[in-house]
């Protein structure tokens, strides 16, 4: 009996099954990975869009010239309205911690910077200029550790507002 090509069909099936298990598994992977780097993408920017946007509402608002009561009333709507918190939890779920430091520092002196806006501090109260530089700051650190874990080439300019403007 010839029993050599039954064998060989099989190992010829059984190596065709192998690659083909072995390529979906490196395709698999390959669309995990980016889909996990697209949800970071989306969370990355949908919180520094908020961060941004309670930033310019802020300083809207230390422009107006409010009365105290009504400042500290919009000042924390602003705050709660653009769901950092929810948003910064999601971070916490998916970014590393090379992610994670700078972005709550950003949170951190964003919501100082409320809490002065709270207070009824004016937009030319040099404190106001501070924890805005401090902000700034802030935020740049977050930006580039972001674009750093994203793997988007930028230079590194964490240290752009380490001198407030104008004291240069």
């Amino acid at each position: 009996m010839d029993w050599l090509a039954p064998v060989n069909t099989l190992i010829g099936a059984g190596i065709g099954v192998g690659s083909t298990l072995l390529a979906d598994r490196l395709r698999w992977r390959r669309d995990r990975a980016a889909l996990n780097h697209d949800t970071r993408r989306q969370a990355y920017a949908a919180f520094m869009g908020a961060l941004s946007d309670v930033y310019q509402r802020l300083d809207e608002l230390a422009r107006d010239g409010r009365p105290a009561e009504e400042m500290r009333t919009a000042a924390h709507e602003v705050f709660v309205s653009r769901n950092l918190y929810p948003l910064r939890y999601e971070l916490a779920l998916i970014a590393p911690w090379e992610v994670m430091e700078p972005v709550n520092q950003a949170f951190y002196r964003v919501r100082d910077l409320r809490n002065l806006v709270a207070r009824g501090s004016a937009r030319s109260n040099p404190e106001f200029g501070g924890h805005l530089h401090a902000y700034l700051a802030a935020a740049e650190k977050a930006q580039v550790a972001m674009r750093r874990d994203l793997g988007t080439s930028w230079p590194d300019r964490a240290d752009s507002f380490t001198t407030p403007p104008g004291e240069a």
